[in-house]
């Protein structure tokens, strides 16, 4: 397995400012059988990307597969690389992977924002899509990102995250999550705004002008959202459901609440930038349409507001018990 290593990741400015994208390795016809708007087309539209994974050597089991879908995208508009760089130290696991189109990379800092900048410094594609291990990319993840980042204003785009299987009371929840996201990335708040670390891509060019991400274990990818949306516009991001991405071992609501738990426990405990809460008179605004776009009857409106307030609670007793946990422990936040 190659396994390159970067110890200075606060270089990223001065690399990514020499670096130049990569050339795109799809064939092309003979230029004589072209005429000139094909080829100011193909011009336009070629766009190289580079998926960035970082991983800890403890989430190694996971990565095969997401290597895998990673690699299976229906892309045709430029050339994919993956970059895999291990953050946290430690051996490096084998990784079966494809040299030519995989580059396995390493980083001595204990914080995946690090290892996604390390990646990004390296990076040849003129976007940066950015993963996790546990994740799945549908086959139309890449191009779904690239459209939406080549026609319009927006340099970042937000994913969706789905579980690997979902069922009937997932699915309720999520109905809801969806009205609310489509409400926060329609608003002019800026502080409304987050990121997803699982899911989102982000143009070279903003990348270069606001990054690199803030080192710290949670929360940089809001952060930097916001940045952005704060000094130049709020239609700078952009969200883009059908980029998808699903959660490997999430089969139904206890793992799905047990996955919010945990993230809302890590956001508490290091004390991460995030999203401004939404507001109860707005929930209930975003209940009502919720119910209302999907022509909910009584029932299945009953069964929402069941399965969202378990989703509240559950979120909440994460975040409390990352409180007690940082009390406990005494753990220093990171400088960022």
């Amino acid at each position: 397995m190659r396994n390159e290593s970067s110890g200075n990741t606060r270089q990223y400015a001065e690399l990514v400012a020499t670096r130049r994208p990569g050339k795109a390795s799809a064939e092309r016809a003979p230029i004589s059988k072209i005429c000139s708007k094909d080829i100011e087309r193909t011009i336009q539209t070629a766009v190289d990307v580079s998926i960035i994974v970082p991983m800890h050597a403890s989430e190694a089991q996971l990565l095969s597969a997401c290597l895998i879908a990673s690699l299976a995208q229906r892309f045709e508009r430029g050339r994919i690389e993956v970059i895999v760089v291990q953050f946290g130290g430690g051996a490096s696991p084998p990784i079966a992977h494809d040299p030519e189109r995989v580059r396995v990379l390493a980083v001595d800092h204990p914080t995946p924002y690090a290892a996604r900048n390390v990646g990004a410094a390296v990076a040849t594609g003129e976007v940066f899509l950015f993963t996790e291990p546990g994740c799945l990319p549908d086959p139309e993840w890449v191009a779904a990102h690239v459209e939406r980042l080549t026609n319009g204003s927006a340099t970042i785009s937000v994913g969706h995250v789905a579980p690997e299987r979902s069922t009937r009371a997932v699915d309720l929840l999520l109905s809801y999550e969806n009205v609310r996201d489509e409400w926060v990335f329609t608003s002019s708040r800026w502080q409304s705004y987050f990121g997803r670390p699982r899911n989102m891509a982000i143009t070279r060019r903003r990348f270069a002008s606001h990054g690199p991400f803030v080192e710290v274990p949670r929360g940089a990818d809001s952060t930097f959202v916001q940045r952005v949306a704060r000094e130049l516009s709020c239609e700078e991001i952009a969200l883009t459901p059908p980029a998808i991405v699903r959660l490997q071992g999430i089969h139904g609501l206890p793992s799905f609440l047990r996955d919010r738990f945990n993230h809302a426990h890590l956001l508490q405990k290091h004390q991460s930038g995030h999203a401004a809460p939404v507001m109860l008179a707005d929930r209930v605004g975003l209940f009502r349409e919720a119910v209302r776009r999907h022509h909910y009857g009584p029932l299945q409106a009953a069964t929402l507001l069941t399965v969202l307030g378990a989703g509240i609670l559950t979120f909440r007793a994460g975040g409390w018990s990352g409180v007690v946990a940082r009390r406990t422990r005494g753990e220093p936040r990171l400088p960022g």
